[in-house]
């Protein structure tokens, strides 16, 4: 794999952005096509899918298609085993494995043909352009950095170093672009508003791995001086969504992945179901997420892009909340209510039994009782008045290094009935 590869990929997926839908379909349905084929022919996991589902490779055609396939999940994979799902028309020794952190209980290991990571590495590029991005310009990256080295223009970062650290990093690398995970972006930020510390301004801060907030927008805003754009990926997908210009939802890489909201009850809650059109490695057809989301406006975005949008990420399927009598509740039920309550500021619902809830939220000016008896009534009104509803202020929310903040947390195991 080579740059130039990488950069021919890039050229060809930048174009893509800006097709009209016509065209994207058959780039979409030309793909899938190939996907099904080869899925069918050299992974047995799928062949027996198809085969006890009585679905003919040839069946699928279209996008809609795929609704006749069943959902597959992380649990069956992991059951299934490498053997079955890996294809064996790809060598072994040219796989790249990478391993989810496995935050929901289920660390999963996903196997990269050569040709997908060039492919992953070109779409990164097409989100970083668009938040200004040019060849040749500084970029760092605070991320988890294992087996990655600082070369020219590129400058990594781990995402474990304390705030001060990755301001001294800033200061000396003055990248165009600033680029890393929400929570220690958000401690850097907060490191140099409270301690009123010289920092370099970038043109332009990419944040990705967890949902970005209102709140912590306005922060990266204030504390960087920089447009900020979010972008939203999987482990086992790269890149799937980014925002432009507009900031008015995330555009969907159609041309690299098929996406379904399905829902998942009465609530109207939609999870995130997605067939990747490039993986050949370890092939991921209909394959459940985890993640909750909202749809986009209907209509093209102001930019000129004619993707689909995906208007934001509303947590995980896990973190639903579930009610004594059965329900089970969308976490964007509550965000969307709780983010209007003046005062709260970045908050966290953590569901502890089926009728006991605690809010935290970081401390801000202003009547802190006020707060929490908006805060319980805003619950009671969405989940009834018998729930037991804890409020309270903590100075910061950042979850342990390494893990991801998420703001409504279930804790709940699976088939809890009180």
């Amino acid at each position: 794999m080579t740059l130039l590869q990488t950069l021919a990929t890039y050229n060809e997926l930048r174009r893509n952005q800006w097709l009209d839908r016509k065209a994207l379909r058959r780039i979409q349905d030309a793909k899938l096509r190939r996907l099904i084929r080869h899925a069918y022919q050299s992974v047995p996991y799928y062949r027996q899918l198809f085969d006890e589902a009585g679905i003919p490779p040839d069946a699928i055609r279209t996008a809609e298609d795929l609704a006749q396939i069943p959902i597959t999940t992380k649990s069956a994979l992991l059951a299934a085993g490498p053997e079955a799902t890996v294809s064996t028309a790809v060598r072994p020794d040219k796989l790249i494995t990478e391993t989810t952190s496995g935050s929901t209980g289920q660390p999963f290991t996903t196997r990269f043909d050569r040709r997908f990571v060039r492919i992953r590495d070109a779409l990164f590029l097409r989100a970083l352009t668009t938040a200004g991005y040019r060849f040749g310009d500084r970029l760092m990256l605070v991320t988890s950095t294992q087996g990655k080295t600082s070369r020219s223009g590129l400058h990594y970062v781990s995402l474990l170093e304390p705030p001060e650290r990755l301001l001294d990093a800033l200061n000396r690398c003055r990248p165009r672009v600033l680029y890393g995970c929400v929570t220690p972006l958000r401690q850097l930020a907060s490191y140099i508003r409270e301690m009123g510390a010289a920092a370099h301004r970038p043109k332009a801060v990419v944040s990705t791995a967890e949902a970005l907030d209102d709140e912590t927008r306005r922060l990266f805003m204030e504390a960087f001086g920089a447009e900020v754009y979010d972008i939203f990926g999987l482990t086992e997908m790269g890149l799937v969504a980014w925002e432009c210009g507009q900031h008015d939802g995330y555009h969907l890489a159609e041309d690299t992945t098929v996406t379904e909201f399905i829902p998942t009850g009465p609530d109207g809650a939609l999870r995130l179901v997605m067939t990747n059109l490039e993986l050949r490695g370890m092939p991921l057809i209909r394959f459940q997420t985890g993640d909750i989301g909202v749809p986009g406006p209907s209509e093209q975005c102001a930019c000129g892009r004619s993707l689909t949008r995906l208007q934001r990420i509303e947590g995980r399927i896990v973190d639903c909340i579930r009610l004594r009598d059965g329900l089970t509740l969308s976490p964007y039920r509550l965000t969307l209510a709780l983010e209007k309550i003046p005062g709260i500021g970045r908050y966290q619902v953590i569901q502890e039994s089926l009728d006991v809830f605690t809010i935290l939220h970081e401390g801000r000016s202003g009547n802190g009782s006020e707060t929490a008896e908006a805060a319980r009534r805003v619950m009671h009104d969405i989940i009834g008045t018998d729930a037991r509803i804890s409020v309270r202020q903590e100075r910061s929310l950042d979850p342990p290094p390494g893990r991801k903040f998420r703001v409504v947390e279930s804790r709940l195991p699976p088939g809890a009935t009180r």
